[in-house]
């Protein structure tokens, strides 16, 4: 597809069950359920209750649904399990190739996001900031006019 605009508003989060990823609006009008959860763990959650009519399954890399022999057993019409960011490691990759479905994920989704965290790091590490917010807010051992 080639979007032609977005149906959120900047500054939103995308990545909570409240967000959605963004994806409800696209997804109903192309005719599609949208099924959103955290309850993903345990036998008989919400998330398993869901798989036994999903045609693909949408998981985040740090708040992932694990898809397991068990769990492709429950999904007989799934077609794709997919990362909305990277890795797959929650996905028993042998079992999808067994039952042909794919695996993907949106690789560089968060390469940007990634590098500005390691840079705010090496700044934090360089500034000395943890001591310094430390003699600020505990010791409280800063006088501006000093």
């Amino acid at each position: 597809p080639s979007p032609s605009g977005h149906d959120f508003s900047p500054g939103d989060l995308l990545g909570c069950v409240s967000g959605e990823l963004g994806l409800r609006t696209f997804l109903e009008r192309e005719g599609h359920t949208l099924v959103v959860t955290a309850d993903k763990d345990g036998e008989g959650c919400a998330f398993e209750r869901e798989l036994v009519d999903a045609d693909y399954v949408i998981s985040q890399p740090f708040f992932p649904a694990y898809m397991d022999k068990r769990r492709f057993a429950l999904a007989r019409k799934l077609k794709a399990c997919i990362t909305a960011g990277i890795g797959s490691d929650h996905v028993d990759l042998a079992e999808a190739m067994r039952r042909s479905v794919d695996v993907s994920e949106v690789t560089y989704s968060n390469s940007i996001s990634v590098a500005e965290h390691v840079v705010m790091q090496m700044l934090v590490l360089v500034r000395s900031f943890v001591p310094g917010h430390r003699i600020v807010t505990e010791d409280r051992g800063w006088d501006i006019a000093d």
